[in-house]
Parts: structure tokens; sequence; C-alpha cells
């Protein structure tokens, strides 16, 4: 297992949840290399069916590999696609589609999801290549619900939160790096209840640790565990998504409860998403007949 040096930590929005992540540094390579079928030196990579070598017995295997390489030299193998039996001009065919989905943008990923039914570790491939950033505030409603997503995972890491807000509030690139750094540190401390020990202790190994996280890290371990609040959770996550946004306070009281199978009256719901910092341009009030 490689726990890999982190540059800093991000808010990740699945389809289903959202949380925050360390993002690792690294960089992402691809290569194409051909090996011969019958080399008694090639050493299938782990995971590679131990047939697939035997039944080969005519041509070159070609490889297209995908990588990535840590700040600290530590190198992953994260695919690895083997193609027998073809010519080099569709070998090099397959290379050049590997590198055009490796360059998608979100959007275009997006659009290719919606041409079949995704599994679990499609739906989290967008998220995780491209984490949240904080809009624009001039963006109204996308920076509020962004502050919104950060206040309620405040209440699990309120720590690391805070020093994300100081990373995005630093003006000098060498304070935010500071921050970030202290922001990965801080993390790891706050969710010490949540990792097996062997992970924890990976993550030591490859990252430079300082006292004051030693110190969080036994602070955080005396207090018990801290939970999400499922409300909370299902406002910010689906606020504009399920068009809560839209909802009248008894309409909105009734789809949380639908949710989280938790009944908040209207008005103490009200006050919930407003501590929050959620606004809406809806009129309050009961909906107009006409809107009925």
């Amino acid at each position: 297992m490689i726990i890999p040096p982190y540059k800093g930590v991000k808010m990740i929005e699945y389809h289903d949840r959202i949380e925050l992540k360390p993002i690792e540094s690294s960089r992402e390579f691809l290569g194409l290399c051909k090996i011969s079928s019958s080399d008694k030196d090639f050493l299938p990579w782990e995971g590679m069916n131990p047939l697939f070598v035997a039944l080969q017995k005519k041509g070159d295997i070609a490889l297209i590999i995908q990588w990535k390489r840590f700040e600290d030299g530590s190198e992953e193998v994260e695919n690895v696609h083997y193609i027998a039996e073809a010519t080099d001009a569709e070998v090099q065919e397959a290379f050049d589609d590997a590198a055009r989905f490796l360059k998608m943008s979100k959007e275009e990923l997006e659009a290719i999801q919606k041409c079949f039914v995704p599994t679990e570790e499609d739906l989290r491939y967008i998220p995780e290549r491209f984490p949240l950033e904080r809009p624009d505030s001039t963006k109204t409603e996308g920076y509020d619900l962004y502050q919104a997503r950060l206040k309620m995972l405040a209440g699990m890491q309120p720590k690391t939160v805070d020093l994300i807000e100081k990373a995005y509030a630093a003006q000098d690139p060498a304070h935010r790096a500071d921050f970030e750094f202290e922001a990965v540190s801080a993390y790891y401390a706050e969710m010490a209840h949540y990792w097996n020990s062997d992970s924890v202790k990976a993550w030591q190994r490859s990252n430079p640790i300082a006292t004051e996280w030693i110190k969080e890290f036994a602070r955080v371990f005396e207090k018990p565990r801290k939970e999400i609040n499922a409300v909370e959770h299902e406002i910010v996550l689906n606020w504009l998504r399920r068009g809560y946004n839209l909802l009248t306070a008894e309409e909105l009281s009734e789809a949380i409860f639908q949710a989280t199978g938790e009944y908040m009256k209207p008005e103490a719901l009200k006050k919930r998403r407003e501590r929050l910092g959620l606004t809406t341009k809806r009129p309050p009030g009961p909906r107009p007949n006409s809107e009925q």
C-alpha cells in the first residue's frame, strides 16, 4: 500500500455524499511498450491473468501503462492495458485513445457517463479527478453553497476546515503551501477514529509530521467520535441538485424527512439552513395558486 505525500485537502462532491480528501502531490504518465510473448524473463504485472502470456504464443504483446510518480520519487501503476495480435497502427490508435481520455475535461467525461450505466467506481472517477474548487465570491449562489458545505464538514473536522480557509485567504504562495500541509496533518488527526493503525502509520512514514500533529492526534483520540449531521448533509448536498432552494418551508421539511427519516419543524429547518448561510430567492410563504 502506497500512502503518498499530499499537497492539500479538497472538497469532493460524490453522487451520494460530500467529504474532504487529501490531494496527492504527483504527476501522471502514460507509456507504451512491447514485449515478446515468448520472453522467459517477462514477469506479468500484478492482477494479470497468469494464462494470458501462455495463450499468446505468436507475435508481441503491447502494453499501455498508466502510472503516477509522487514527490518522494515513489511510483504506482494505476492501469495496464494488454494488446495482443494487433498491428502497429492499431496499437498506436489505442494509445492515442487512452491519452485523449486522460485529457478529457469534466464536462466531456460527464457527457460520456450518460451513455452507459456507471459502476460505483465510475461514479467516483470524475469527482476525484476534478475536486471542488472554491467558487468566485461574486457568484453568490455557488459561493454560499460552498461555504455552507464547509460549515457542515467543520462539525466533524473543524481544524481541517479552518486551515483550508486560511490557505484560500493566504496571498503568499509559501504561506498557502504551509497551510495546505498543515491541513493534511489536521485531516489525518481528525480522522484518527476512522482510520486503521496501518493506514495512519503508512501516512506517517511518507509524510514529515510536526509535534503539533502528534498532539492533535492524541487530543482527538481522547474525545468521542464525531458524526456528520444527516439533515445538514442532505441540505448542502442537494440544495441546488434537488431544488431544495425552490421549496416552501413546509415542502422542505417534508422533503428532508423523506430523505433522512428525521423530522424537523419548518421554522427549525429554516433557522438551520440560515445558520449554514443558505439563502433562497423564492419569496416566503405558501405558493401562489398559479404555482400549485
